[in-house]
């Protein structure tokens, strides 16, 4: 829950401190609570004998004002030390984290207006696309009141990882909401600014997919700072600030830093409603939310201010280190992720931390066994999709089909070799679990390559699967590998299977299909044409001409959801 702390500035200032554990982030309370609070600030200086009451024909303009955790005492300080500017205005400042801020949005019904504040002092980046999100488009009166350099946490110092992609791809990685965590925002976002932003793409979705599988078993947050133990190389990213105050409790900590440098996280002063109406005084013509924003932010840059946010533990704006060596790190600063950047990442974590359902259907005729590379093209699809199986979470489902012209005696051609199922599903009486079994399958394909393509009536049996194997908690897809176009005399054509997709498609039972074309020979413009089918379901063609583009090409189809 949130902690509120309210002043009111009139033609006299007087300070309140109210706790609000019980009562929920929403501002449909903030009427009841005005005439409230008036009625107690001025029983209170008639009480106190105060020489200058609040004027009876003044209207007070509520200001609410969510501060980030971190930056809550910092800006109680900027409040106290406001003057007085003869304005009815009052200020609500309540503590509150991205995520809870985003939370209360989410909850709203449609119709209602938005819950964002007045102002706002994010712990997080992903700020931006909660005020995306709200239909807003947001002002930054400043772009950071402080900030806090960003690495990990971890109980070995001697292993630090090259660099942040490197640090995102790793099983050592603890991550917390995003969200929630400003650092953890950090170390999704930071691998995009070292380059290679097709990479990062595709590590964030084996990271996200994770993350949904450990919130659903309840494992977020199990490990943390606090119960972190010597010799543990697990990596959980940190702040600066949060660190140092962590470590006077548990000297296993170690700070480790990536070799390119470190994140650098801020704290902006961000006006959520500029541009969309906010808040006026009489006529409109004053924007009472943005001057008392900028009236706050001085208070930042006065001696008094820099002395406190030191004392936080917090570095000033340009990120300058902190005084008499208290600091942790004194690595290179990395630049902050473009904002566009943010919003496509964000936007990308919120859908992928849903778990994947994934019928994945391998072309295995005689073609396939074409050298490809230093590979096969059969081969190439298996190893993708074992790499794969490495990286899924046990959430995922996947199920395997093989295809290719007359599979079965009745002149089927698909053949099922691994149901749709959680990887972690028991085998029955079998050993092991449903990986083991979809390892073993796709290990066997490349030594069953014969016939011909029979590509469009084992898509349309995969499609016809998945839907009927739908399940609203996943995000489900049909992942074809084909290297040709199809040549099934007695087949269904292109049209008929393009009429039976749209017809089974269901927007609000989305299934998307995914389809690698592996090599020039693979009929692109057709697999696009089938792409397009389910229009409004996401679904995409692409070509694979390396071997070494297989799985970011992959991976960048698994990331791009609609």
């Amino acid at each position: 829950m949130f902690g509120a702390h309210t002043t009111t500035t009139s033609e006299t200032v007087d300070r309140e401190s109210t706790q609000s554990a019980s009562r929920p982030y929403r501002y449909a309370l903030f009427g009841l609570v005005l005439v409230l609070l008036a009625a107690a600030a001025w029983v209170a200086m008639q009480s106190d004998g105060g020489t200058a009451a609040v004027d009876a024909n003044c209207k007070v303009t509520l200001v609410t004002v969510a501060v980030a955790p971190a930056m809550t005492d910092l800006v109680d300080d900027a409040v106290e030390a406001l003057p007085d500017n003869g304005q009815c205005i009052e200020l609500r400042v309540i503590t509150a984290t991205v995520a809870q801020v985003a939370a209360e949005q989410e909850e709203l019904d449609e119709g209602e207006e938005d819950v964002l504040p007045d102002l706002w002092v994010p712990d997080s980046p992903a700020w931006q696309s909660v005020v995306t999100d709200a239909g807003r488009t947001g002002k930054v009166l400043v772009p950071s009141l402080a900030t806090s350099p960003v690495a990990f946490a971890s109980g070995r110092a001697d292993e630090a990882p090259a660099s942040w992609l490197e640090a995102l791809a790793s099983p050592r990685l603890v991550m917390s909401d995003p969200k929630a965590s400003g650092a953890s925002a950090l170390a999704l976002l930071t691998p995009f600014v070292e380059g290679d932003v097709t990479a990062a793409e595709g590590e964030v979705v084996p990271v996200a997919q994770q993350f949904g599988d450990d919130l659903a078993r309840q494992k977020v947050g199990r490990l943390n700072i606090d119960n972190l133990e010597a010799g543990n190389d697990r990596l959980l990213p940190v702040t600066e600030q949060d660190f140092l105050i962590a470590e006077r409790g548990n000297s296993a900590l170690e700070w480790v830093a990536p070799a390119t440098g470190v994140g650098l996280l801020s704290y902006p002063l961000v006006q959520p409603s500029a541009g969309s109406g906010g808040i006026a005084v009489s006529t409109g013509s004053l924007d009472v939310a943005g001057r008392t924003g900028e009236r706050l932010a001085k208070w930042f840059t006065t001696d008094e201010g820099i002395a406190a946010i030191a004392a936080e533990k917090l570095r000033g704006p340009d990120g300058a280190p902190l005084p008499d060596g208290e600091g942790i790190s004194d690595e290179e600063q990395l630049p902050p992720v473009d904002k566009t950047q943010v919003d496509a990442v964000m936007k990308s974590w919120n859908s992928l931390i849903v778990p994947s359902s994934i019928l994945a259907l391998v072309e295995t005729s005689d073609s396939m066994g074409t050298v490809f590379g230093n590979t096969t093209r059969i081969q190439l699809a298996v190893d993708a999709s074992l790499t794969a199986l490495d990286i899924f979470p046990d959430a995922v489902r996947l199920g395997l089909r093989s295809f290719s012209t007359n599979q079965e005696a009745n002149g089927q051609d698909w053949r099922e070799l691994a149901p749709l199922s959680r990887l972690d599903a028991p085998l029955g009486k079998a050993q092991g679990v449903h990986v083991d079994l979809v390892r073993q399958r796709a290990n066997q394909l490349p030594s069953h390559t014969s016939g011909g393509a029979g590509l469009y009536d084992s898509i349309l049996a995969a499609y016809e699967e998945a839907n009927r194997l739908y399940n609203e908690y996943y995000e489900n897809s049909v992942v074809v590998f084909s290297d040709g176009p199809d040549d099934d005399p007695d087949g269904i054509s292109l049209n008929e299977l393009k009429r039976e997709l749209r017809q089974l498609y269901d927007p609000e039972k989305p299934v998307k299909i995914i389809l690698m074309g592996l090599a020039d020979e693979a009929d692109l413009a057709a697999l696009e044409e089938i792409a397009a089918a389910p229009e409004g379901s996401g679904s995409g063609a692409y070509q694979v001409l390396k071997t070494e583009d297989m799985l970011t090409i992959l991976a960048s189809a698994l990331l791009s959801r609609d």
